[in-house]
C-alpha cells in the first residue's frame, strides 16, 4: 500500500470513531478553546507598538549603528540638543505649510501673514496648551515649559520662527539700543541655507525650512514652502503627562471641525503616531471581519441547500438532505481555531502586533474551503448506507484533499516563522497555529457536527426544525413543499460490530476501502497490533447491509453534469488545448514582464489610512525635506591624528567622499566641528596674534579650550567624545552630512547602501553611518534574500508533501511546476497592479505558495486516481472536484472583498495579492493543469499490480459512464436517448485512442 492509501485507510477508521464519540468531539474543541483563550489576558502587556521592531530585521545592521551613537552620546534630558539623539521617545515633529492653491501651489511661508500665524500657533502650543494634574491635593496646569528637555535649563522654543520673521518684528528699540540691536542683527545673525549663523553658533536651516528658493551662491533665500517645528518632552518621571500633552497637541492641530488656522495646514508625528496608525487600521478590520463572517455564513447556508427536482424542474427544498447546520459549523470551526491560536501564542509569551489582525481572515477562508470539500464528499456517498459508514467514506475521500491543503499551508507559514523580519514572523506564527487548529477542529468538531447532521438525515428529520419531514408526495401546498418536505429516510435496523465486519472476506468488502484485516501481515504483532486493535475497538457499529451497497450513488447533479458533459469535453478538444496553451504563454509572458518591474520598499505613509493625520505629515515631508535638507550621522570611531598632515589629508578625502553624491548635498551642508575650530584658529592668529598649535598635544588642548569659549559650544560638544581614561585623547567624534533625493523607499535603500559602502573604504577610521530611516532600508535589503530563501524552502517542502501524498512522481512534478508558475504570476501581476515588494506583500507571497498548491493538488490527485484514458481522467477530476474547488476559491475571494472597504494600503496589499493567488490558482486548477496533465501524464496511474491495462476497455467504460444517466431517462423521455447517443458519439471521437495505434 502507498502512503496515501494508508492515510485514506486511517481516516476511514477515524470516521467510525468520530461517529461513536461525536458528542465528545463536539464539546472538546469548545473546552480547549476556552482554556487556551486565557492567553488573551496577556495581550496588553505583550503588545508591541514599535514599528522599528515589527518592520525591521531582528539582526539588522542599523541596531548596531544606533547603539554606537547611543553609547557615545546617550540621551540626557537636561543636556539635550535637537537632532543629536536618536533614543528619545518624547518628541513631536510638526511641519507647517500654507494651504495649497490649485493653480499656484504652496504659498511662501516667509510672507508676514503666514509666518506670524505660525508664530501665534507655536506660542499657543508652548504657553497655553496644558495638562491638568492633581498632586497632594493641589491642582496644577502643566505646560510645555514644565515638560520640555533642556540645555542649561533652557527649552528649545522654535526660535527660528522669530528669525524668519521680518526684522521689524524682532523687537522695538529706541536710541542707542536700536543702533546696537541693528548692528547685532546685521553682523551676528546670518540667515542662509543650508547653514546659518547666530554669532559663532551654527543653525542648520536645512532641517528647519523646506522647499527653499535660493537667491545667491551664499545661500540667501526668499521663498520657503514649509517650516518645521519640534517639541521634545521628558519621559523620566513625567512620561505619562508628556504623553497626554502630545496627544492634546495632536488633537489641536488635526481638529477638522475647529481647525487651528484658516490659512495653514499641518503634518505631525510623534513617537506614538505610527503605532496609533497601525492600530487604527487594525480597529477598522473588526467590523469588516464581522461583515465577512456574515457574508460567508449566508453563502455557506445557500450552498448547503439541496433542492427537490421532478423531471429536472425544481419543485421544493429537500430539508432532509440540506445541511445548513454544516454551513454554520464551517464558520465556527475557523473562529474557534483563531481564538485557540491567538490564546496559545500569547500564552507562550510571544508578542502581539496589529498586523496579525489580518490573520483571522486567512484562517476563516482556508477553513471554509476545506468544509466545502468535506460537504461535497458527503453528498457523493450513498444515502442508503448507515451514517457511520457514510462518515467513514466521507473522511476517507476528503482526507488527502484537506490534509494537503492544511499541511502545505502549515508548512509555508511555519517556514515564514523563521524569517528575520519580526512582522512577517509574528503574522506567520499566529496564522500557522490558526491553520493547525482549523485542521484539528475539522476532523473533530466539524466531523462531529456532520455526524449529528447525518443522524438527522438518516431519521428523515428537518435540518432546521428537528422534526419529521413530510415526503414531497405528501405535501399538499407550496409552503409545505418548500419549507417542510424532504427525502424519504432510510429504514434499516440490522447492525453488526466492526469486529464482525473485519472478519468478512475481502471479496465481500467494498473494493475501495478494505479494512485492516485485509492488509495486515500475519507477523504484525506487538505494540502496533495492540494499538490497531484498540483503535478498532473505539469504532462505531456498522450496518450489516452496508457491505452489499455501493459506497457512492450515481445521482446526477447539475454541477456534475456541467463539468462532465459541457466544460470537460469542451476544454479537452484539440483546438481548445491549443488555445489554452497560447493563453498560458500570454499569461507567462506578462507575468515575467511584471517581475522585471518589481519595486522594493514600503513608504511609511502607506502603513496608515489616508484619513489618519500622519498621512499629511508624510505628504509634506515628501514635498520638502525628503527632497533636500535631512541629515545623516557619520561617526569616526577611530579618529586619526588630525594634526598630522598625512592623516589630515586622508581624513579630508574621507569627508569629501560623503559629500556631493547623488544622495548627499555639497560641502556647505556638512556640519563638522573641525571646520569651525580651524576657522577660530585662523582668526586668533590674525586678530589676536595667537600662534597656531605646533604639536599634536597642543592641538587637542586648544580644541578643549575652544569648546569652552565658542558660541557653538553646546552644539559641538555633543559631537565629540573624549576618552574617559585619558581626557586629552579624542576617542570618537561625528559630523553630519546633508541628504537629498531621499524620497522613495528605493532611495532610502540605495542611499543606505552607498553610505555604508563609502564607510567601508576607510577601515582604519572605523566609520559608522546612521539615519533614522535606516530601519526601513534594512527591511528592504533583507526582503529579496528572505523571499528567495523562504520560497525555495517552501517549494522543496511542497515537493516532499506532494511526493508523499500523491502516489505518482510525474504528478508531484506537475504540482511543483504549477506552484512556480502561480508564484511567478503573482509576483508579476502584483507589480503591474502597483504593489511593491515589502514585508506585507512578502507575507502574501509566502501565503501564495501554500494556497497555490491546494487547488492544483486536488485536481492532480483526482486525475491520477481516476480510471480510464487521459481525457477520461481529466473529466473525472473536473467532475469530482471542479465544483468544490471553484466554491473554495470563490468563497475566499468573497471573504477578502470586504478588505477593499478598508482605506489602508497595507490592507489593500493583502487583498490584491490574495486575489491574485486565488484567481491564478483557480485558473491553473481548472484550466491549465487539466490540459497539462493530459499532455504530460497521459497514462498516469496508481495501480500496483501487474495486470496489463486495457485502455480501449477503460475508454468504453468512461463512455458508458457518461451515457448511463441518459439511458435511465429513456422511459421519461424516449426521444432524449437518440440525442444522448449522438452527443456521446462525438465524445467518442475526442477520447484518446493512442492505445490502438
Amino acid at each position: 500500500m502507498t502512503f496515501d492509501e494508508h492515510f485514506i485507510h486511517f481516516f476511514y477508521g477515524w470516521g467510525l470513531v468520530a461517529h461513536r464519540f461525536r458528542t465528545v468531539l463536539f464539546v472538546g474543541p469548545f473546552v480547549l478553546t476556552a482554556l487556551l483563550s486565557v492567553g488573551f489576558v496577556y495581550i496588553k502587556e505583550q503588545t508591541t507598538i514599535d514599528p522599528q521592531y515589527v518592520f525591521s530585521p531582528e539582526n539588522a545592521r542599523w541596531r548596531y549603528e544606533r547603539d554606537i551613537l547611543t553609547s557615545y552620546w546617550p540621551l540626557n534630558e537636561h543636556k539635550f540638543w535637537p537632532g543629536k539623539s536618536y533614543d528619545l521617545s518624547g518628541y513631536m515633529d510638526v511641519i507647517a505649510a500654507g494651504k495649497e492653491d490649485p493653480t499656484y501651489g504652496r504659498p511662501n511661508m516667509l510672507i508676514s501673514e503666514y509666518i506670524l500665524e505660525l508664530d501665534r500657533i507655536n506660542k499657543y502650543i508652548v504657553y497655553n496648551l496644558s495638562v491638568p494634574v492633581e498632586h497632594n491635593g493641589e491642582h496644577f496646569d502643566v505646560h510645555y515649559t514644565d515638560l520640555c528637555m533642556t540645555y542649561d535649563w533652557k527649552c528649545f522654543l522654535n526660535d527660528h520662527i522669530t528669525i524668519l520673521q521680518p526684522k521689524s518684528h524682532w523687537g522695538s528699540f529706541q536710541g542707542k539700543f536700536a543702533e546696537l540691536a541693528s548692528e547685532i542683527i546685521e553682523k551676528e545673525i546670518k540667515i542662509t541655507y543650508p547653514i546659518g549663523w547666530r554669532g559663532t553658533e551654527p543653525i542648520y536651516f536645512g532641517a528647519l525650512v523646506g522647499g527653499v528658493h535660493l537667491t545667491d551662491d551664499e545661500g540667501h533665500f526668499d521663498y520657503v514652502k514649509a517650516v518645521r517645528l519640534t517639541y521634545n518632552t521628558r519621559e523620566e518621571v513625567v512620561g505619562n503627562i508628556s504623553y497626554i500633552w502630545r496627544k492634546k497637541v495632536a488633537d489641536y492641530l488635526t481638529d477638522k471641525e475647529n481647525p487651528p488656522s484658516e490659512i495653514l495646514t499641518f503634518g505631525l508625528t510623534h513617537n506614538e503616531s505610527l503605532p496609533e496608525g497601525l492600530q487604527d487600521v487594525a480597529d477598522t478590520l473588526t467590523p469588516k471581519f464581522i461583515l465577512m463572517s456574515t457574508i460567508l455564513f449566508c453563502f455557506c447556508f445557500g450552498c448547503s441547500i439541496v433542492v427537490l427536482r421532478h423531471e429536472n424542474i425544481i419543485v421544493g427544498i429537500d430539508w432532509v438532505r440540506s445541511k445548513p447546520i454544516l454551513g454554520l459549523a464551517a464558520l465556527i470551526c475557523p473562529l474557534l481555531a483563531t481564538a485557540s491560536a491567538f490564546g496559545l501564542v500569547l500564552w507562550t509569551g510571544e508578542y502581539y502586533n496589529a498586523i496579525v489582525n489580518v490573520s483571522p481572515f486567512i484562517v476563516v477562508c482556508i477553513g471554509i474551503d476545506d468544509a466545502f470539500l468535506m460537504n461535497a464528499a458527503w453528498h457523493r456517498t450513498n444515502p442508503d448506507l448507515s451514517v457511520a459508514k457514510r462518515l467513514a467514506e466521507t473522511l476517507s475521500e476528503a482526507a488527502v484533499a484537506i490534509s494537503i491543503t492544511s499541511i502545505t499551508d502549515m508548512l509555508t507559514f511555519g517556514i515564514g516563522c523563521f524569517t528575520t523580519l519580526p512582522g512577517v514572523r509574528l503574522f506567520c506564527l499566529y496564522t500557522f497555529w490558526g491553520i493547525t487548529f482549523t485542521y484539528l477542529y475539522q476532523i473533530t468538531y466539524f466531523t462531529a457536527v456532520m455526524a449529528f447532521a447525518g443522524e438527522m438525515e438518516d431519521k428523515g428529520m428537518h435540518s432546521l426544525f428537528c422534526k419529521q419531514c413530510v415526503t414531497p408526495g405528501e405535501a399538499d401546498n407550496w409552503i409545505t413543499k418548500w419549507f417542510c418536505s424532504g427525502s424519504v429516510c432510510r429504514h434499516l435496523d440490522r447492525k453488526m460490530t466492526v469486529q464482525d465486519f473485519n472478519k468478512m472476506s475481502s471479496s465481500d468488502l467494498p473494493k475501495k476501502h478494505k479494512l485492516e484485516s485485509e492488509t495486515a501481515s500475519n507477523t504484525d504483532k506487538g505494540f502496533f497490533n495492540a494499538v490497531k486493535q484498540f483503535f478498532q475497538s473505539l469504532q462505531s457499529e456498522v450496518d450489516e447491509s452496508d457491505h452489499n451497497l455501493e459506497s457512492h450513488h450515481g445521482r446526477e447533479t447539475l454541477v456534475n453534469w456541467f463539468f462532465r458533459e459541457v466544460y470537460g469535453p469542451m476544454l479537452l478538444k484539440t483546438s481548445s488545448k491549443v488555445s489554452v496553451l497560447l493563453i498560458y504563454l500570454g499569461y507567462l509572458f506578462i507575468a515575467l514582464f511584471g517581475c522585471a518591474q518589481i519595486e522594493e520598499g514600503l513608504n511609511p505613509r502607506n502603513l496608515v489610512r489616508s484619513e489618519f493625520y500622519l498621512t499629511n505629515f508624510y505628504i509634506l515631508i515628501d514635498e520638502t525635506f525628503w527632497q533636500e535638507g535631512l541629515q545623516m550621522q557619520v561617526v569616526v570611531n577611530n579618529p586619526p591624528d588630525l594634526f598630522d598632515f598625512n592623516h589630515r589629508v586622508q581624513f579630508d578625502e574621507m569627508v569629501s567622499s560623503f559629500e556631493n553624491t547623488h544622495y548627499t548635498m555639497s560641502h556647505n551642508a556638512t556640519m563638522l566641528w573641525l571646520n569651525a575650530f580651524e576657522t577660530q584658529l585662523e582668526e586668533d592668529a590674525m586678530f589676536l596674534n595667537i600662534s597656531e598649535p605646533t604639536t599634536s598635544a597642543e592641538y587637542y588642548a586648544r580644541i578643549k579650550e575652544w569648546l569652552i569659549t565658542t558660541g557653538g559650544r553646546r552644539l559641538w560638544e555633543k559631537d565629540i567624545y573624549w576618552d574617559p581614561e585619558d581626557p586629552s585623547k579624542l576617542s570618537a567624534f561625528r559630523f553630519q552630512v546633508g541628504l537629498k533625493n531621499y524620497r522613495t523607499p528605493t532611495d532610502h535603500t540605495n542611499s543606505c547602501k552607498l553610505m555604508r559602502h563609502l564607510a567601508e573604504q576607510y577601515p582604519e577610521m572605523n566609520i559608522t553611518t546612521f539615519h533614522e530611516y535606516y530601519p526601513f532600508a534594512d527591511q528592504y535589503l533583507e526582503l529579496k534574500p528572505a523571499l528567495f530563501r523562504n520560497c525555495f524552502l517552501a517549494v522543496v517542502c511542497m515537493m516532499f508533501v506532494a511526493l508523499i501524498m500523491i502516489p505518482h512522481y510525474g504528478a508531484a512534478i506537475a504540482i511543483i511546476l504549477s506552484i512556480i508558475s502561480i508564484d511567478v504570476g503573482v509576483l508579476g501581476y502584483m507589480a503591474l497592479w502597483g504593489v511593491s515588494l515589502e514585508c506585507v506583500s512578502m507575507i502574501t507571497v509566502i501565503m501564495s505558495i501554500g494556497f497555490s498548491v491546494d487547488l492544483s493538488a486536488h485536481i492532480t490527485y483526482a486525475y491520477v486516481k481516476a480510471p480510464g484514458c487521459s481525457s477520461a481522467k481529466a473529466v473525472t477530476a473536473l467532475e469530482t472536484l471542479g465544483w468544490p474547488v471553484f466554491l473554495g476559491a470563490f468563497t475566499t475571494i468573497v471573504g477578502i472583498l470586504v478588505l477593499t472597504l478598508v482605506d489602508a494600503y497595507i490592507i489593500q496589499i493583502f487583498f490584491k495579492t490574495i486575489f491574485l493567488v486565488i484567481a491564478s490558482s483557480l485558473l491553473h486548477g481548472i484550466v491549465f493543469l487539466p490540459v497539462l496533465l493530459t499532455i504530460m501524464l497521459p497514462k498516469a496511474s496508481v495501480k500496483h499490480d501487474n495486470t496489463p491495462r486495457n485502455e480501449k476497455a477503460e475508454q468504453m467504460q468512461y463512455l458508458a459512464r457518461k451515457i448511463t444517466p441518459k439511458i435511465m431517462q429513456m422511459h421519461a423521455a424516449p426521444s432524449a436517448f437518440d440525442d444522448a447517443v449522438s452527443i456521446d458519439s462525438k465524445a467518442l471521437e475526442d477520447v484518446d485512442l493512442k492505445s490502438e495505434k
